[in-house]
Formats: structure tokens, sequence, C-alpha cells
């Protein structure tokens, strides 16, 4: 059919546009030198409307090819979904409007919102306050903002973190050598530390530690090589910044908690780290805990709530003000522990495609590279793992990216690393087709 197209297509041409008798013979140049011709509408040109149809063709062909290759990955487990888009062109999807348990590329959507509603310079701002001055204090409010990445020296992520020590020094300078107490306050949020619906291994596994507007450190420490996660988290900051502050001179009674008055004065602060700085962490190392906090921090911020309810209703409604259409979705929580949660993988694709946009292209930024997935180190994608749920959601960064989202549930082995880096392999392995060009038929 094809070729009976171009033989009319050839005669059509020629019908309209045959060249005078001699533009076929060859011209001579300046040199003397015979120079071929070949006019524009000549029937040896093949011309665009001939040529679109072969590329067309070649593309589905590739992109079968790139389907049955990505099929055969996800065939080992019980319920799997992908979608893989390159520009403006699904090239192939599997079960895409199929809602799976996500684990922890639901992490995605608490960044998006984050950086979508806080702004990706938010920084929090940590204060101790008081209600009187000079070197003697009666009591010392330390008041949570919400930084889920306050740390001490020994636990620090450098370039991440927010230096306790920092906030120890600058009491000391303000000249207060007596106070009578630290109290912690965590006032901002409420005081649900673990969801019910969790898992009891979280906690014991140390997924993620308790959840409240002060932390320091998740509120686990290294007790003779060993972690242990105290039961509150505003006691166990208070009594972290009473040991700096003696170990500076201070001299500090035993750590409380509670509320700091209306009309306390601030006494010192510390900043922290930019929000896409923290995201990107948080994405990096996965961290359950920050996840969690960034949550009701948006529950606070958008509507005077710091619960994970609250802060889970402001992300759905971020993602839908952006676009996202959230068909399938349940959200829980923010980490992607609960086994309550669901998502589709044109969801994911769809939050991915949210980096592309300039005010959120931080979110492309803080994407991790996939490990060792790739061996060009093409792969930017948040992963996620649960018992049983593993999955992976990003973009291959190429000159036309490709972006992709992959779950699966059911059938996934310990080691799911092995999984994911195959998936991956394959992904990367789509190469367009090179365009038949429109070009001049060679003579006999």
């Amino acid at each position: 059919m094809l070729c009976a197209l171009l033989v009319i297509g050839a005669v059509a041409v020629a019908a309209i546009a045959i060249p005078r008798a001699d533009s076929d013979a060859a011209a001579p140049d300046a040199s003397g030198t015979s120079l071929a011709t070949t006019p524009l509408w000549s029937p040896r040109r093949l011309p665009g409307p001939f040529v679109d149809p072969v590329n067309a063709a070649h593309e589905r062909a590739a992109a079968f090819a790139y389907q049955v290759a990505l099929d055969a990955q996800v065939a080992r487990f019980a319920n799997a979904c992908f979608v893989v888009e390159r520009g403006s062109t699904l090239l192939a999807a599997h079960n895409a409007d199929v809602p799976l348990l996500p684990a922890s590329t639901q992490k995605l959507l608490t960044a998006a919102a984050a950086l979508s509603t806080l702004g990706p310079d938010f920084r929090f701002e940590t204060k101790v306050e008081a209600t009187s001055d000079g070197p003697t204090l009666d009591r010392l409010w330390f008041v949570g903002s919400g930084d889920p990445v306050i740390r001490t020296a020994e636990y620090m992520d450098e370039g991440v973190s927010t230096p306790l020590e920092a906030l120890a020094d600058a009491i000391v300078a303000k000249g207060i050598r007596r106070i009578g107490t630290v109290v912690g306050d965590d006032g901002r949020y409420d005081l649900m530390r673990f969801l019910p619906s969790w898992s009891p291994t979280y906690r014991i596994d140390y997924d993620v530690g308790p959840v409240g507007a002060l932390e320091v450190t998740e509120s686990i420490a290294l007790v003779n090589g060993k972690p242990v996660m105290a039961d509150d988290p505003a006691i166990y900051a208070a009594a972290e910044l009473t040991r700096l502050l003696r170990a500076r001179g201070v001299s500090v009674g035993d750590p409380t908690r509670g509320i700091a008055p209306d009309g306390a004065a601030t006494v010192a602060s510390v900043t922290s780290q930019p929000l896409r700085t923290i995201v990107r962490w948080m994405l990096l190392t996965s961290n359950n805990t920050t996840a969690e906090m960034l949550v009701k921090e948006l529950g606070m911020q958008s509507r005077g709530a710091g619960t994970t309810a609250a802060g889970v209703a402001v992300v759905q409604a971020s993602l839908r003000d952006l676009g996202v259409v959230l068909d399938g979705q349940t959200m829980v929580d923010g980490s992607g522990l609960d086994r309550q949660n669901r998502l589709t993988c044109r969801i994911l694709v769809d939050v991915v495609n949210l980096g592309a946009r300039p005010g959120l292209k931080v979110l492309r930024d803080t994407l991790p590279g996939a490990g060792n997935a790739t061996p060009d180190g093409k792969v930017h994608a948040k992963g996620g793992y649960l018992t049983d749920v593993t999955g992976l959601a990003g973009i291959v960064d190429r000159d036309t990216p490709l972006r992709f989202a992959f779950l699966a549930n059911g059938g996934v082995p310990k080691n799911a690393n092995v999984d994911l880096n195959a998936f991956t392999v394959v992904l990367n392995t789509y190469q367009p087709p090179t365009p038949v060009p429109d070009a001049v038929i060679p003579s006999p």
C-alpha cells in the first residue's frame, strides 16, 4: 500500500511540476564542473507527506518493542503498574489507573505540596522564650517550630541539619548564666506521635520517630551503641538543650514540658536550611519523620491545625490546584508507611511532571540518583519499599527526558533492589528511531 502511495505521489508531483527538458542535466559551475540539480517538486524527491507515515510506523514499532520489554519485567509481580512518557507522548503503560500501595514514592506528593505551599526558600525558625531579662531566668521555653532536622553535633548531616549547639551558643551570648528549667513546648502540633494504623514494627525498627513539633535528632539517641527512642519528644529536646547549656557553664535545673505563655519574648533563635535542601535530603534518605512533620506543618500553615489529617487534606488540595487528577488515590500519611495508602502510576507521573514547571523546578532538582540502577547515572527517582511492596518514580535524563512511575505489590522479593535495577535498565533502553528525512530519492 505504501509503495502504491509513493508511486501515485510521484506521478502527481510530476504532473504539476515537470522541470524543463534541461533541468535534470548537469549544470556547470564557475569552473566548468557539472553539478547535479533536483528541483524541490521533482518526481525523484520524497516529500514530507509521504515520509511522515513511514516515521510514524517506525515510532510505533519502537514503542511496541519497548512495551513488550517492560511488560516482561513486571510479569513476575502479582499486581503492578507502570507509565512511561516522552515529552507529550505516552510510550508505554500497564494498569496505569489501578490503585496500588505506593510505599515511599508517596513522599513525592508531600514534597510537591510542601514546595508549592510553603515555597522552596521557606525556613523553620526555632526559638527560646522567657518572661524576664537578666542573667537568671526562672524558665526558658524551648518552642518547637516543626523543624525536622535539628541535630546535635554527633548526629549532624552536613549542609542539612540545624545545629542545636548554635542555639545554646546564642543563649550564652545573651549573658544568661542560670536557668531554673528548660521547658519543651511542642504545642504547635497535636500529640499523636504514631498513627494507630501503622504497624508496631515501625517503632520497634526505628523506621519513624515520635512525631512532634519539637524534635531533636528525631528523639533517637545511641546509648552504648544501641538506638534508644524517647517517649516524649519535647522532654527529650529540652534535655538535650539543658545538656549543652550545662557544658557551656550555665546552671540549669531538670527539663520539663509546657506551653510558653502569651507575652513571652524571644531570647534567641536558630534557623534551618531552606526547604528545598530539607526536601532533597528527605527524598534521598527517605526520612519518614521528616515527611510526617512536613504534613503537620502544612496543616498548621494552611488550616490552623497541626494534625496529620489536616496536612493530608492540604496535600490533596494543593495537588488538585496544580492540575493533578487524584482519581484512585487514598492518602493516610505523608511518608507512605501506612498500608492503607493507594496511588496510581498515572498520578505519580503527573506529580513528577510538576518538576517541569518554572515555579516547581526544584522538585525535579530534589530527585536523587537511583543508586547504581544504570551505569550512565541518568535515572533520577524516588524509590519506595515496604514488605511485598516496591516502587520507583522519576525521570531518565536525556535530550528528551523520559518520565516514569512503577509500582509493584505482591511477589516482591526481600531484595527488591534487584527488580528495581532490572526495571530501570530496561527503562533506559528506549531509543527513538532515526527519522527518514524528506530527501531526494537517488537516481538509478
